[in-house]
């Protein structure tokens, strides 16, 4: 970690998580500078820890350094969504989202600039607010695809997010068999938006190919399929739509009988199978029955056995006086006997 200060003597931290970030060195300088601010951290040592938790697990990640900050500060930050902080955080998120994954990718900065000014600005602040919170938690593998999904499923709000496994359920069903899948979550999505993501070229279609391009790009030249007529763009169009099982038909006489079926092997193979969910413990205890051999009779159970040798120790107990009394008896007639 190194520190400086620039002309104006404000306080720069270059953390290596931040540092030669592609959302830009001199944005994330001044992102850090007001951070650091803002939380009053110029004298502790584990400043960079804090700021670097910050842009990538969100302001929840505050909560672990809450020793670390001034009461009145960390009571400021952590309240509500207009503060410094949250207003810095956005900016350095909606920045993010931008240039680090939008660079190379013009219809999704269009479909961001949509939503956050048209008539989904609300759906757009919810999200960018979420990620603020919470950071990459809810990225996965791909936050292209991410963020689109939460835009366009809108009823996925925070609540659900946090109490059900719906987005992840979503999340692994489009991400194994494609566009065409998204009907099975048609509650949470608003009917004519469905209908228009189901078409071609739609930005969840286009989010799909950036998810699936890498693994399918790779499959094709290990299946010794070479590039021509745009195949390659083809191919991923139709995985794009129909997951990692495709038949593959649109290529399928544009390539070698031996290439066709190397590639729909690594393709499928690729596929998951989507573990069922794990049923709740049940707070009733099992009454294991007792066992019955026709020939030998019952069987006790290990309760039945316990509940046997407690009742021996109780009769054992109850012994206890005429034991002791025929034992005082035969011990008085052996000293008659000496008389």
């Amino acid at each position: 970690m190194s520190t400086t200060l620039d002309a104006s003597g404000m306080h720069l931290f270059f953390g290596e998580n931040v540092e030669g970030t592609s959302v830009g060195d001199d944005f994330v300088r001044l992102i850090t500078n007001e951070i650091v601010e803002i939380l009053k951290l110029h004298d502790n040592k584990i400043e960079g820890q804090i700021v670097n938790n910050l842009l990538e697990n969100g302001r929840q990640s505050l909560l672990k350094y809450k020793d670390e900050i001034i009461s009145k500060t960390y009571k400021e930050v952590m309240n509500g969504n207009d503060n410094k902080l949250m207003i810095s955080l956005k900016k350095y998120f909606r920045q993010q989202w931008e240039t680090q994954y939008g660079a190379s990718n013009q219809w999704f900065i269009s479909f961001l600039k949509q939503y956050e000014n048209g008539e989904n600005h609300d759906t757009y602040e919810c999200v960018l607010i979420r990620t603020v919170e919470y950071g990459s938690m809810y990225m996965k593998d791909c936050p292209i695809l991410s963020i689109v999904l939460q835009l366009l499923f809108e009823s996925i709000d925070d609540d659900c997010l946090k109490e059900t496994n719906v987005f992840d359920d979503l999340w692994f069903t489009i991400t194994n068999d494609g566009l065409k899948s998204i009907t099975k979550y048609s509650d949470y999505i608003v009917k004519s938006v469905m209908n228009e993501q189901l078409k071609s070229q739609s930005i969840l279609f286009q989010a799909l190919r950036e998810y699936y391009r890498e693994n399918v790009f790779s499959s094709l030249k290990q299946s010794n399929i070479v590039d021509r007529k745009n195949l390659y763009e083809l191919a991923l169009d139709n995985v794009a739509v129909h997951g990692w099982l495709t038949d593959m038909k649109p290529i399928e006489d544009n390539v070698s009988p031996k290439s066709y079926r190397m590639l729909l092997d690594k393709l499928h193979s690729f596929h998951k199978k989507q573990k069922p969910p794990q049923k709740e413990k049940s707070n009733v205890t099992q009454v294991r029955p007792t066992k019955v051999d026709l020939k030998r009779g019952p069987t006790l159970t290990d309760n039945d056995t316990k509940v046997k040798r407690k009742q021996g120790n109780l009769n054992l107990i109850d012994s206890f006086p005429k034991i002791f009394s025929l034992r005082i008896l035969h011990a008085t007639s052996s000293e008659m006997l000496w008389l």
